[in-house]
C-alpha cells in the first residue's frame, strides 16, 4: 500500500490556515473499477471531473496516520478523467486536532493496478477560491472557521485552466506505515428541506470585532409581507437584505445555496440552534458562528466539504438589494447505522426514544461529540453515556472499539489523559481521565471483544497506577493541580464545576469516583489474566479512609469536600454507594437524597445531579433496590425530557435550563442527555407498568 505515493505539498502554500489545491488526470474506460487511497493534514475534498466524490479526513495524530478508500467507479468517464484534491492545513491547534505536517499521500487504482501516486509531479497550488491564512477560530474547541470567494473559477477541476500551478514538494518525516479508517465514511445525505421564517433589511454598526459579532447586534427591519414561500427578495429601502431559514429540526452537515443576485458582493452566514434573540445568536463571548462568502453577480451554487455546522437555524445576510433563492440550508451528514424502532407501548416513551436517537446521530460523525453546535468534541465522560445508548439503538460496537483505540493512544506519561482526542491540549480533567476504564469494561461486557481490551489495557493499567501513586498519607486523592494544567471538574453544578473551590483540597467525587473505577478495572484484570489483589486491597483501604474522612455520621450523608466550605451532593454520595463505601454506614439518608435529587428535609443545601450525570444517580439508585426505583426512575425521565419537548425540542439539551445556560451558550443538542435509551431498555420490565 502506498509503495510509491510521497507525501506532497506546494511550495507556495505556507503558514496555517492554508488550502491547496492538486490536479492530476488520468485515462479510464467507463466500466473500469477505480479505487482512490488518501490520507491529508489536516482535511480533505475530492471531485472526478469537477463533481463532488467525498471529503473528511479521520481524526488522528501525526504518529498514526488513517487513510480513506474512495470508490471513484461511478464518477469516471471514457477518455480522460480529471481527479482534484482541495487540502485544508489547520496548523492552529484545537479540542479536535493535533498539529501536524501539512501535505496530502495518494495513489489512485485501475482494476487492481496503481496508475498513479502523489509525487513531486503532481500539479498543484495554493487555493484561489478558499482565503487561507485569516486563523479565525469559531471556538477553542470547534477549530478554525472558512471563508470563501465563488468570484474565483473552479475551472481547474475539469482541466479547463492551470494557471497558478506548478510541481508539487517532497514533504519528508511523514508517517510511511498507515492504517485504514477504523469506521465507515459519513454519507452525505441530500439537501433538507427549509422554510424561510424571517426576511428583511440590516445594517451593521459600527466597532464589532468579527462578522458574528455584527450580525448579532445588527440593526434589523423584518417585513412580514414578503410572503413565504417567496424565492425573490427586493429591497423596499435601499438597505441590504438578510433571512433566515428554519431547517425545521436539529441538523448537522455541510453549508450548501444556490443563490442568485444581480451584482458582485459579500455575504454572511451565521448559525444556531434557536431565535431567542430575534436571530441565531452568532456572537458568545469569543465564540464566532459566522463565515463570509463573496459571491459573483449571478448564480452561485456552492456546498463546502470540510467544515460541519450544527444547528437549526441558519441566516444569510447579503450585501444586495435583491437576490433570488433557490436554496440556502445544508446537506446532512450522518454516520451510517440501523436505527432500532422501538415500541413500548407508550407514544411518549417511544417519542423521547426516537428523540434520544436523533440527539446521538447529530454527535457521531468521526468520532463521538458532546455537541454538533459548539464544540464537536470527544470527552470520555460524554462518550460514556453515547456508548451505553449506542449499544442499545445502533447494536453497533466498531464505532465504539474505535473511539477507545483512539483515546488509548493519547495517554500521557503521568497516566493523564488530555481534556479531548485527538489534540496535544494539555489540559485534563482526572474524573474523566478515570471515565475511561468504565467505558473499556462497559464495552467488554457488551461485545466480549478480549482483543481489543488487551490492546488498551496498558492504558487503563497505567491510569490506575498513577492514581494510586497518588494517595497521600492521609490515605486519600488530593485535588489535582491546576497550574499543571489539571480540571478538578465533575459535573455542571456550582462547588462541583471545579472553578468555585480552588487550592489544597480533597473531594468526596474524585476518591470514591477513583474507588468506583477500581471495580471496573479488576474486572478488565480479570479478562487478560492479571492477579488484582493488590488492587482490591487498596481499594478497600481507599473505602476506609472515604468513610473516616468524608462521613457524616450525625446526618448520614458524606460530605462533599475536605478544605472547603462545601456542604453535600447527590453525585458524590452516588458514588460513595456505587464504589462500597456507603455499605459499611446507615445508608438511608443518601437514598433519601439520591430520590429526591437534592435538598429534602432534613438536609440542606444538597447539590442535585444534572442531565450528564443522572446516570450514577440512577445505577445507585437501583443497586439499593431495583424493584421500588425502576418505575420511579422511567416517570422522572418521562417528566424531564417531556419538559424539553414541550418546549421545542428536536434533540435534547445539554442541560435542563437549555439555551440560557452557560452565559447563554447552552446546547440543544448534546450526547450525554440520550440515558433514556439505556434506561428504558434496562428497566423494560416496568416500561408498560401501572
Amino acid at each position: 500500500m502506498f509503495d510509491n505515493a510521497k507525501w506532497i505539498w506546494n511550495s507556495d502554500s505556507k503558514g496555517t490556515d492554508c488550502y491547496t489545491e492538486f490536479i492530476t488526470s488520468c485515462e479510464f474506460q467507463e466500466h473500469d473499477a477505480v479505487c482512490l487511497r488518501l490520507s491529508a493534514d489536516s482535511n480533505y475534498a475530492v471531485y472526478v471531473n469537477g463533481r463532488f466524490v467525498n471529503s473528511g479526513q479521520y481524526g488522528d495524530y501525526p504518529f498514526y496516520k488513517v487513510y480513506d478508500e474512495l470508490d471513484l467507479s461511478s464518477f469516471i468517464k471514457t477518455g480522460i478523467n480529471h481527479i482534484a484534491f482541495i487540502v485544508w492545513y489547520y496548523g492552529v491547534s484545537s479540542f479536535n486536532y493535533y498539529v501536524g505536517t501539512p501535505g496530502l499521500l495518494f495513489e489512485i487504482e485501475r482494476n487492481g493496478d496503481v496508475v498513479r501516486s502523489s509525487n513531486e509531479f503532481i500539479l498543484s497550488r495554493n487555493s484561489k477560491r478558499y482565503i487561507s491564512g485569516k486563523n479565525e477560530m469559531i471556538t477553542a474547541q470547534l477549530g478554525l472557521n472558512f471563508h470563501v470567494n465563488l468570484r474565483k473559477s473552479n475551472k481547474w477541476m475539469t482541466g479547463e485552466s492551470k494557471t497558478g500551478f506548478g510541481v508539487s514538494q517532497i514533504v519528508d518525516d511523514m508517517p510511511k506505515e498507515l492504517v485504514p479508517r477504523p469506521i465507515e465514511k459519513l454519507c452525505v445525505n441530500p439537501r433538507v428541506d427549509t422554510k424561510i421564517v424571517q426576511r428583511g433589511t440590516f445594517t451593521y454598526r459600527e466597532g464589532e470585532n468579527h462578522f458574528g459579532a455584527k450580525m448579532q447586534y445588527a440593526n434589523l427591519t423584518s417585513y412580514k409581507y414578503w410572503e413565504i414561500g417567496q424565492d425573490t427578495l427586493v429591497s423596499p429601502t435601499g438597505e441590504d437584505i438578510y433571512f433566515i431559514v428554519d431547517l425545521q429540526k436539529e441538523t448537522s452537515g455541510y453549508l450548501d445555496f444556490e443563490l442568485e443576485v444581480p451584482d458582485d458582493c459579500c455575504m454572511e452566514v451565521g448559525w444556531g440552534e434557536h431565535l431567542e434573540d430575534g436571530r441565531c445568536r452568532t456572537s458568545i463571548g469569543t465564540r464566532n458562528f459566522s463565515v463570509t462568502v463573496e459571491l459573483q453577480k449571478g448564480l452561485n451554487a456552492y456546498m463546502n466539504p470540510f467544515r460541519r455546522l450544527g444547528c437549526r437555524y441558519l441566516q444569510f445576510f447579503i450585501h444586495t438589494k435583491e437576490v433570488k433563492i433557490h436554496y440556502a440550508g445544508l446537506r446532512p451528514t450522518t454516520y451510517p447505522v440501523k436505527r432500532k424502532v422501538f415500541q413500548s407501548g407508550n407514544l411518549l416513551r417511544d417519542k423521547i426514544y426516537e428523540v434520544s436517537q436523533d440527539t446521538l446521530l447529530h454527535c457521531m460523525h468521526e468520532h463521538y461529540e458532546d455537541c454538533p453546535w459548539r464544540e464537536q468534541s470527544l470527552y470520555t465522560m460524554d462518550t460514556r453515556n453515547q456508548m451505553l445508548c449506542g449499544y442499545y439503538a445502533f447494536s453497533e460496537y466498531e464505532f465504539a472499539k474505535a473511539t477507545l483505540k483512539l483515546i488509548a493512544k493519547s495517554v500521557r506519561d503521568d497516566g493523564a489523559l488530555p481534556i479531548c482526542f485527538p489534540t496535544r491540549e494539555r489540559l485534563s480533567i482526572p474524573s474523566f481521565t478515570l471515565a475511561y476504564v468504565i467505558q473499556l469494561r462497559e464495552y467488554y461486557e457488551y461485545t466480549k471483544d478480549k482483543e481489543t481490551v488487551e490492546e488498551c489495557f496498558g492504558t487503563v493499567k497505567k491510569i490506575v497506577e498513577s492514581f494510586l501513586a497518588r494517595i497521600d498519607k492521609k490515605g486519600l486523592l488530593p485535588n489535582f493541580d491546576e497550574e499543571q494544567k489539571f480540571w478538578n471538574f465533575y459535573e455542571w453544578q456550582e462547588g462541583l464545576e471545579g472553578y468555585t473551590y480552588k487550592g489544597q483540597a480533597y473531594d468526596l467525587c474524585l476518591n470514591t469516583l477513583f474507588s468506583f473505577v477500581m471495580d471496573h478495572f479488576m474486572k478488565l484484570c480479570d479478562v487478560v489474566g492479571i492477579c488484582k489483589e493488590e488492587y482490591f486491597t487498596a481499594k478497600q483501604q481507599l473505602n476506609r479512609r472515604i468513610v473516616e474522612n468524608f462521613y457524616n455520621e450525625k446526618i448520614g450523608l458524606f460530605r462533599t469536600c475536605i478544605g472547603h466550605d462545601v456542604d453535600y451532593s447527590v453525585l458524590g454520595n452516588a458514588w460513595a454507594y456505587l464504589c462500597g463505601a456507603g455499605e459499611s454506614v446507615n445508608s438511608q439518608e443518601m437514598i433519601k437524597i439520591m430520590r429526591a435529587n437534592g435538598s429534602v428535609e432534613p438536609h440542606a443545601n444538597v447539590i442535585p445531579a444534572t442531565l450528564s450525570m443522572n446516570a450514577y444517580r440512577y445505577d445507585a439508585l437501583l443497586k439499593a433496590d431495583r424493584e421500588q426505583y425502576g418505575k420511579f426512575i422511567l416517570e422522572e425521565i418521562d417528566e424531564t425530557y417531556l419538559y424539553m419537548l414541550r418546549n421545542g425540542a428536536t434533540t435534547f439539551w445539554e442541560t435542563i435550563k437549555g439555551e440560557a445556560d452557560f452565559a447563554h451558550a447552552g446546547s440543544l443538542c448534546h450526547g450525554w442527555s440520550a440515558m433514556p435509551i439505556y434506561y428504558y431498555e434496562i428497566l423494560s420490565e416496568y416500561l408498560n407498568s401501572k
